[in-house]
């Protein structure tokens, strides 16, 4: 089956299924584990349904990006993953401000395993799975003991993978998150950051940028005019630099090379063209306002 006709199926509906192996997960669980991870992330976790997930991060004092987490709710704990590149930082950031409260984190690296499930409905046998949209599409984070070698559905290979992501426009450490970027700057989704709960490591910066609305670059999605995949390289108008490009792909969905990157918020508009420092054209697709 080629890819092209994988990544149709998926849209329409039908269920598929990829590894991911380059996750590590934590348990965190004990009476005010809420109120603990609450006061580390934008996120606000009370808000956060049973049996779903959400896409955030925690931030330095800064409101710059320390680590990318999901996390995932269970009636008893919440579950959260990371690159497994940052383990040993994620695990020092998870841990740092536990002092009286209530709440134990545990390392689970050793005992399971991350599928991904595309579909609207739960695949069934499963003790640890999440509902979310990890790729943009409707799909199901597995946790497993056990090696999975097929789900009796089709493998989806990591091009496909990719063109979703940036076509979801979902940000992934060390590409579009990374110390160097503000939280504002990279999620544009609503749920990755509350403007209306209580205090957490960051908060103070990115209420000012807020309501200041002194966004200075935000993440775009790009379409290539060009037949050729960019890299990750800066972009400019009449020779000025204005932003630059993180990650690229080719699009089964656009059918044309596309990139994700940041850019000034005075050269946002939809239909703007700029060039790449490899005189690349790049016409901007999407260029969605911060949240709030």
């Amino acid at each position: 089956m080629s890819e092209k006709i994988i990544y149709e199926k998926l849209v329409q509906g039908e269920p598929g299924w990829c590894s991911l192996r380059d996750r590590s997960l934590w348990k965190v669980y004990g009476k005010d584990r809420t109120k603990y991870l609450n006061g580390q992330i934008p996120a606000d976790l009370s808000s956060l349904p049973v049996g779903q997930s959400v896409h955030t991060a925690a931030l330095n004092r800064k409101g710059r990006i320390d680590c990318e987490l999901w996390i995932a709710n269970q009636e008893e704990a919440f579950y959260i993953d990371a690159p497994k590149e940052n383990e040993e930082s994620t695990e020092k950031r998870l841990t740092s401000f536990l002092v009286a409260e209530k709440v134990s984190i545990e390392q689970l690296n050793d005992s399971y395993r991350l599928y991904h499930y595309f579909g609207l409905e739960s695949p069934k046998g499963f003790e640890l799975c999440f509902f979310n949209k990890r790729f943009g599409i409707p799909g199901w984070d597995i946790w497993s003991k056990t090696v999975i070698e097929n789900f009796s559905c089709m493998e989806v290979p990591p091009r496909i993978l990719e063109s979703f992501r940036l076509e979801a426009m979902i940000p992934r450490w060390g590409s579009e998150l990374t110390a160097n970027i503000i939280a504002l700057e990279a999620f544009l989704n609503k749920e990755a950051i509350s403007f209306t709960k209580g205090c957490y490591v960051g908060q103070e910066i990115i209420s000012r940028i807020h309501h200041l609305g002194q966004v200075n670059q935000l993440l775009t999605l790009f379409i290539c005019l060009d037949d050729s995949i960019p890299q990750c390289e800066q972009l400019s108008d009449k020779n000025q630099p204005v932003g630059r490009l993180t990650s690229s792909c080719y699009s089964f969905g656009y059918e044309k090379p596309i990139a994700l990157g940041f850019l000034r918020k005075e050269y946002r508009k939809e239909g703007n063209v700029l060039r790449s420092s490899n005189d690349y054209c790049l016409k901007i697709l999407k260029a969605p306002p911060p949240i709030g």
